[in-house]
């Protein structure tokens, strides 16, 4: 009986952990959110990252809102919450900067790269290389929308 209360306790612990992201009926109604709640909103390239230290560094290139292109920043991101920032290279990036100015993406939000642009509103049932055109279009028809606002 001890050691199923010890396994309860041990497992509830872990929801005081669990994410709680919001539910959106569709990517647009998503990105709009992301975008309204984001600081910062632009195109980077991440050019150093650190798994260990949830960390990376990256250059605005094309910015949306909140910031300057050129500038250089030291950023975070939430392991369990997400995105993960795991590659070098072009992402599409939406957060905000903290008291240090150090750059924090959105938990659970949109922020993603450019090579593998996978988003929670992608048919996973459709083959590999429709769901990556899929993933690319969405990308690319965001980024057109971002340069109309």
């Amino acid at each position: 009986r001890a050691y199923i209360l010890t396994i309860l306790t041990f497992l509830m612990g872990f929801g005081l952990f669990a994410c709680s992201c919001p539910v959106y009926k569709n990517l647009e109604i998503f990105q709009f959110g992301e975008f309204e709640q984001s600081e910062c909103v632009f195109i980077g390239e991440v050019l150093e990252f650190n798994p260990e230290k949830m960390s990376f560094r990256i250059k605005v290139i094309d910015s949306f809102k909140g910031t300057e292109n050129g500038l250089i920043y030291e950023g975070t991101y939430d392991q369990q919450c997400g995105p993960i920032i795991n590659g070098l290279g072009k992402w599409i990036f939406y957060g905000h900067t903290d008291s240090n100015g150090v750059l924090n993406v959105n938990e659970c939000g949109l922020t993603r790269s450019f090579e593998n642009p996978f988003h929670d509103f992608l048919d996973f049932e459709k083959s590999e290389s429709e769901i990556k055109k899929q993933a690319q279009s969405d990308l690319e028809l965001e980024i057109e929308s971002l340069r109309n606002k």
